[in-house]
Protein backbone atom coordinates (compact mmCIF):
# COMPACT_ATOMS: atom_id res chain seq x y z
CA UNK A 1 0.00 0.00 0.00
CA UNK A 2 1.37 3.37 -1.07
CA UNK A 3 1.99 6.00 1.52
CA UNK A 4 0.85 9.54 0.74
CA UNK A 5 3.13 12.23 1.95
CA UNK A 6 1.46 15.58 2.48
CA UNK A 7 3.29 18.36 0.73
CA UNK A 8 4.08 21.38 2.79
CA UNK A 9 2.02 24.42 1.66
CA UNK A 10 4.24 27.23 0.47
CA UNK A 11 3.27 30.53 2.07
CA UNK A 12 3.71 33.75 0.13
CA UNK A 13 5.43 36.50 2.07
CA UNK A 14 2.99 38.97 3.60
CA UNK A 15 4.54 41.98 1.87
CA UNK A 16 3.97 40.33 -1.54
CA UNK A 17 0.29 39.69 -0.78
CA UNK A 18 -0.17 43.32 0.25
CA UNK A 19 1.68 44.51 -2.85
CA UNK A 20 -0.54 42.43 -5.16
CA UNK A 21 -3.70 43.76 -3.50
CA UNK A 22 -2.51 47.35 -3.84
CA UNK A 23 -1.65 46.74 -7.51
CA UNK A 24 -5.14 45.34 -8.20
CA UNK A 25 -6.87 48.28 -6.45
CA UNK A 26 -4.76 50.84 -8.31
CA UNK A 27 -5.47 49.11 -11.63
CA UNK A 28 -9.22 49.23 -10.98
CA UNK A 29 -9.10 52.92 -10.02
CA UNK A 30 -7.03 53.75 -13.10
CA UNK A 31 -9.47 51.91 -15.32
CA UNK A 32 -12.44 53.73 -13.81
CA UNK A 33 -10.68 57.07 -14.23
CA UNK A 34 -10.06 56.37 -17.92
CA UNK A 35 -13.70 55.34 -18.46
CA UNK A 36 -15.06 58.44 -16.70
CA UNK A 37 -12.82 60.76 -18.74
CA UNK A 38 -13.88 59.04 -21.95
CA UNK A 39 -17.52 59.46 -20.95
CA UNK A 40 -17.08 63.17 -20.22
CA UNK A 41 -15.23 63.81 -23.48
CA UNK A 42 -17.71 61.89 -25.62
CA UNK A 43 -21.09 62.64 -24.13
CA UNK A 44 -21.10 65.70 -21.91
CA UNK A 45 -21.46 69.32 -22.91
CA UNK A 46 -18.60 71.00 -21.04
CA UNK A 47 -20.03 74.53 -21.29
CA UNK A 48 -23.16 73.27 -19.59
CA UNK A 49 -21.11 71.56 -16.90
CA UNK A 50 -19.13 74.73 -16.27
CA UNK A 51 -22.16 76.96 -15.84
CA UNK A 52 -23.68 74.58 -13.32
CA UNK A 53 -20.49 74.37 -11.30
CA UNK A 54 -19.67 78.05 -11.49
CA UNK A 55 -23.12 79.33 -10.62
CA UNK A 56 -24.50 76.63 -8.35
CA UNK A 57 -21.50 75.14 -6.59
CA UNK A 58 -18.72 77.70 -6.98
CA UNK A 59 -16.54 75.20 -8.85
CA UNK A 60 -14.62 75.62 -12.06
CA UNK A 61 -14.31 71.93 -12.97
CA UNK A 62 -16.70 69.67 -14.83
CA UNK A 63 -19.78 68.26 -13.15
CA UNK A 64 -22.10 65.61 -14.53
CA UNK A 65 -25.04 67.36 -16.17
CA UNK A 66 -26.91 65.68 -19.01
CA UNK A 67 -29.85 63.43 -19.61
CA UNK A 68 -28.37 60.78 -17.31
CA UNK A 69 -28.22 63.26 -14.44
CA UNK A 70 -31.78 64.40 -15.02
CA UNK A 71 -33.02 60.83 -15.16
CA UNK A 72 -31.25 59.75 -11.98
CA UNK A 73 -31.55 62.97 -9.98
CA UNK A 74 -34.92 64.33 -11.05
CA UNK A 75 -36.72 61.33 -12.56
CA UNK A 76 -37.12 62.91 -15.99
CA UNK A 77 -35.82 62.55 -19.53
CA UNK A 78 -35.30 66.16 -20.52
CA UNK A 79 -33.67 65.80 -23.92
CA UNK A 80 -36.08 63.21 -25.25
CA UNK A 81 -39.09 65.47 -24.72
CA UNK A 82 -39.27 67.08 -28.15
CA UNK A 83 -40.99 70.37 -28.90
CA UNK A 84 -44.32 69.72 -30.61
CA UNK A 85 -46.45 72.26 -32.43
CA UNK A 86 -50.17 71.68 -32.79
CA UNK A 87 -50.53 74.36 -35.47
CA UNK A 88 -47.32 74.13 -37.42
CA UNK A 89 -45.24 71.05 -38.14
CA UNK A 90 -42.08 72.98 -38.86
CA UNK A 91 -41.32 75.87 -36.53
CA UNK A 92 -37.88 76.28 -38.09
CA UNK A 93 -39.49 78.09 -41.04
CA UNK A 94 -39.93 81.04 -38.68
CA UNK A 95 -36.23 81.50 -38.17
CA UNK A 96 -34.52 84.11 -40.31
CA UNK A 97 -31.09 84.32 -38.69
CA UNK A 98 -28.87 81.40 -37.69
CA UNK A 99 -26.95 83.59 -35.24
CA UNK A 100 -28.11 83.61 -31.60
CA UNK A 101 -31.02 85.99 -31.17
CA UNK A 102 -32.02 85.25 -27.55
CA UNK A 103 -29.90 85.85 -24.47
CA UNK A 104 -31.03 83.87 -21.40
CA UNK A 105 -29.71 84.75 -17.97
CA UNK A 106 -30.55 84.60 -14.27
CA UNK A 107 -29.99 87.59 -12.02
CA UNK A 108 -30.33 85.30 -8.99
CA UNK A 109 -28.43 82.23 -10.13
CA UNK A 110 -28.43 80.22 -6.89
CA UNK A 111 -32.21 80.11 -6.34
CA UNK A 112 -33.39 76.49 -6.29
CA UNK A 113 -36.40 74.43 -7.25
CA UNK A 114 -37.63 71.47 -5.22
CA UNK A 115 -35.94 68.12 -5.67
CA UNK A 116 -38.30 65.37 -4.54
CA UNK A 117 -36.00 62.58 -5.71
CA UNK A 118 -33.51 61.23 -3.18
CA UNK A 119 -30.33 59.76 -4.59
CA UNK A 120 -26.60 59.56 -4.19
CA UNK A 121 -25.98 62.72 -6.25
CA UNK A 122 -27.74 64.99 -3.72
CA UNK A 123 -27.98 67.71 -6.38
CA UNK A 124 -30.37 70.64 -6.12
CA UNK A 125 -31.97 71.93 -9.35
CA UNK A 126 -30.85 75.57 -9.45
CA UNK A 127 -32.54 78.23 -11.58
CA UNK A 128 -29.72 78.15 -14.15
CA UNK A 129 -30.95 74.72 -15.19
CA UNK A 130 -34.24 76.28 -16.28
CA UNK A 131 -32.23 78.48 -18.65
CA UNK A 132 -30.44 75.45 -20.06
CA UNK A 133 -33.72 73.56 -20.55
CA UNK A 134 -35.26 76.53 -22.36
CA UNK A 135 -32.18 76.80 -24.56
CA UNK A 136 -32.58 73.15 -25.56
CA UNK A 137 -36.24 73.56 -26.48
CA UNK A 138 -35.49 76.73 -28.44
CA UNK A 139 -32.82 74.84 -30.33
CA UNK A 140 -35.38 72.16 -31.21
CA UNK A 141 -37.56 74.98 -32.58
CA UNK A 142 -34.68 76.27 -34.70
CA UNK A 143 -33.82 79.26 -32.53
CA UNK A 144 -30.25 79.77 -31.40
CA UNK A 145 -29.74 81.28 -27.98
CA UNK A 146 -27.02 82.00 -25.45
CA UNK A 147 -27.17 81.05 -21.77
CA UNK A 148 -25.08 83.26 -19.50
CA UNK A 149 -22.19 81.19 -18.11
CA UNK A 150 -20.56 83.88 -15.98
CA UNK A 151 -21.26 84.16 -12.28
CA UNK A 152 -23.27 87.21 -11.25
CA UNK A 153 -21.92 86.78 -7.71
CA UNK A 154 -18.36 87.05 -9.03
CA UNK A 155 -19.24 90.17 -11.05
CA UNK A 156 -20.70 91.76 -7.91
CA UNK A 157 -17.61 90.89 -5.91
CA UNK A 158 -15.17 92.10 -8.59
CA UNK A 159 -17.03 95.42 -8.88
CA UNK A 160 -17.64 95.85 -5.14
CA UNK A 161 -21.43 95.80 -5.61
CA UNK A 162 -23.73 94.63 -2.80
CA UNK A 163 -25.85 91.51 -3.37
CA UNK A 164 -29.04 93.56 -2.91
CA UNK A 165 -28.05 95.36 -6.12
CA UNK A 166 -27.73 92.15 -8.15
CA UNK A 167 -29.42 93.72 -11.16
CA UNK A 168 -26.34 95.90 -11.56
CA UNK A 169 -24.27 92.73 -11.85
CA UNK A 170 -26.52 91.15 -14.46
CA UNK A 171 -26.58 94.54 -16.26
CA UNK A 172 -22.81 94.27 -16.74
CA UNK A 173 -23.25 90.81 -18.23
CA UNK A 174 -26.07 92.10 -20.46
CA UNK A 175 -23.75 94.77 -21.85
CA UNK A 176 -20.97 92.25 -22.42
CA UNK A 177 -23.29 89.84 -24.21
CA UNK A 178 -24.71 92.51 -26.51
CA UNK A 179 -21.26 93.90 -27.33
CA UNK A 180 -20.01 90.41 -28.15
CA UNK A 181 -23.09 89.22 -30.07
CA UNK A 182 -24.69 91.94 -32.16
CA UNK A 183 -27.34 89.48 -33.40
CA UNK A 184 -29.05 89.34 -29.98
CA UNK A 185 -32.58 90.80 -30.03
CA UNK A 186 -34.34 89.36 -27.00
CA UNK A 187 -33.12 89.19 -23.40
CA UNK A 188 -34.85 86.90 -20.90
CA UNK A 189 -34.16 86.94 -17.17
CA UNK A 190 -35.62 83.74 -15.64
CA UNK A 191 -36.42 83.82 -11.94
CA UNK A 192 -38.52 81.79 -9.50
CA UNK A 193 -41.08 82.75 -6.87
CA UNK A 194 -41.02 82.17 -3.12
CA UNK A 195 -44.82 81.78 -2.99
CA UNK A 196 -46.68 78.61 -1.99
CA UNK A 197 -47.01 75.58 -4.25
CA UNK A 198 -50.72 76.33 -4.79
CA UNK A 199 -49.88 79.82 -6.06
CA UNK A 200 -47.18 78.68 -8.50
CA UNK A 201 -48.77 75.50 -9.89
CA UNK A 202 -51.68 74.64 -12.14
CA UNK A 203 -53.13 71.37 -13.40
CA UNK A 204 -54.16 70.70 -16.98
CA UNK A 205 -55.56 67.27 -17.85
CA UNK A 206 -54.32 66.09 -14.43
CA UNK A 207 -50.74 67.12 -15.30
CA UNK A 208 -49.01 69.70 -13.12
CA UNK A 209 -47.26 72.74 -14.59
CA UNK A 210 -45.23 75.56 -13.06
CA UNK A 211 -47.04 78.85 -13.60
CA UNK A 212 -45.51 81.79 -15.45
CA UNK A 213 -45.64 85.46 -14.41
CA UNK A 214 -44.22 88.38 -16.36
CA UNK A 215 -42.80 91.27 -14.33
CA UNK A 216 -42.76 94.81 -15.77
CA UNK A 217 -40.81 97.52 -13.95
CA UNK A 218 -42.83 100.73 -13.99
CA UNK A 219 -39.89 102.87 -12.80
CA UNK A 220 -38.56 102.61 -16.34
CA UNK A 221 -40.00 105.48 -18.41
CA UNK A 222 -40.30 103.22 -21.44
CA UNK A 223 -41.87 100.31 -19.55
CA UNK A 224 -44.92 100.21 -21.84
CA UNK A 225 -42.69 98.95 -24.67
CA UNK A 226 -41.41 96.11 -22.47
CA UNK A 227 -44.97 95.34 -21.40
CA UNK A 228 -46.13 95.13 -25.00
CA UNK A 229 -43.52 92.48 -25.82
CA UNK A 230 -44.35 90.38 -22.76
CA UNK A 231 -48.07 90.66 -23.45
CA UNK A 232 -47.48 89.39 -26.98
CA UNK A 233 -45.63 86.30 -25.77
CA UNK A 234 -48.09 85.70 -22.94
CA UNK A 235 -50.91 85.74 -25.49
CA UNK A 236 -49.19 82.94 -27.41
CA UNK A 237 -48.79 80.97 -24.17
CA UNK A 238 -52.52 81.31 -23.40
CA UNK A 239 -53.35 80.02 -26.88
CA UNK A 240 -51.35 76.86 -26.12
CA UNK A 241 -52.31 76.36 -22.48
CA UNK A 242 -54.05 79.17 -20.59
CA UNK A 243 -53.60 77.29 -17.33
CA UNK A 244 -49.95 78.23 -16.87
CA UNK A 245 -50.18 82.00 -17.33
CA UNK A 246 -50.37 84.27 -14.30
CA UNK A 247 -50.37 87.27 -16.60
CA UNK A 248 -48.42 90.52 -16.47
CA UNK A 249 -47.57 92.13 -13.13
CA UNK A 250 -46.44 95.74 -12.92
CA UNK A 251 -44.03 96.55 -10.10
CA UNK A 252 -42.40 99.81 -9.10
CA UNK A 253 -42.07 102.41 -6.40
CA UNK A 254 -41.04 101.84 -2.79
CA UNK A 255 -40.04 98.27 -1.98
CA UNK A 256 -39.40 97.24 -5.60
CA UNK A 257 -36.42 97.38 -7.92
CA UNK A 258 -38.78 98.95 -10.43
CA UNK A 259 -36.56 98.71 -13.52
CA UNK A 260 -35.17 95.15 -13.71
CA UNK A 261 -32.73 96.22 -16.45
CA UNK A 262 -35.68 96.74 -18.80
CA UNK A 263 -34.37 100.20 -19.68
CA UNK A 264 -31.50 98.37 -21.41
CA UNK A 265 -33.72 97.35 -24.34
CA UNK A 266 -37.47 97.16 -25.07
CA UNK A 267 -37.05 93.40 -25.50
CA UNK A 268 -35.70 92.75 -21.99
CA UNK A 269 -38.11 90.42 -20.19
CA UNK A 270 -38.36 89.18 -16.63
CA UNK A 271 -40.27 85.90 -16.44
CA UNK A 272 -40.95 84.09 -13.17
CA UNK A 273 -41.24 80.36 -13.87
CA UNK A 274 -42.76 78.48 -10.96
CA UNK A 275 -41.47 78.70 -7.42
CA UNK A 276 -39.21 77.10 -4.86
CA UNK A 277 -41.80 74.36 -4.25
CA UNK A 278 -42.08 73.30 -7.89
CA UNK A 279 -40.16 70.35 -9.23
CA UNK A 280 -37.83 70.64 -12.21
CA UNK A 281 -40.20 68.32 -14.06
CA UNK A 282 -43.08 70.79 -13.69
CA UNK A 283 -40.77 73.60 -14.78
CA UNK A 284 -39.67 71.53 -17.76
CA UNK A 285 -43.26 71.13 -19.01
CA UNK A 286 -43.83 74.87 -18.76
CA UNK A 287 -40.57 75.78 -20.49
CA UNK A 288 -41.54 73.59 -23.40
CA UNK A 289 -44.66 75.73 -23.87
CA UNK A 290 -42.68 78.95 -23.35
CA UNK A 291 -40.22 77.95 -26.08
CA UNK A 292 -43.06 77.28 -28.50
CA UNK A 293 -44.68 80.63 -27.65
CA UNK A 294 -41.39 82.46 -28.19
CA UNK A 295 -40.87 80.74 -31.54
CA UNK A 296 -44.38 81.67 -32.66
CA UNK A 297 -44.05 85.26 -31.45
CA UNK A 298 -40.65 85.77 -33.10
CA UNK A 299 -41.90 84.16 -36.30
CA UNK A 300 -44.94 86.40 -36.32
Amino acid sequence: MKRFIARKKIKMPRYKVIGIKIFIILSILLGLNILVNMYIDLFLNKDTLNVLNLNAFGLDKYYIYNNLLYKNSYGMNIYFDKLVSSNNNNLTEFIINTEPIIYIYNTFQTDKYLNKYYNSYNIEPVITQASLILQEYLKNAGINSIVEVSSVAKVLKDNNIDYTLSYRGSRILLNNAKNTNSSLKYFIDIQLSDKSYEDTTCFSNDISYAKISWIVGTDNNNYLKNKMVMEGIDEKIREINSCISNGIKEQGGAGYHGVYNQDFDPNVMLVVVGGKNNTIEEVNRTLKILAKALATYIGG
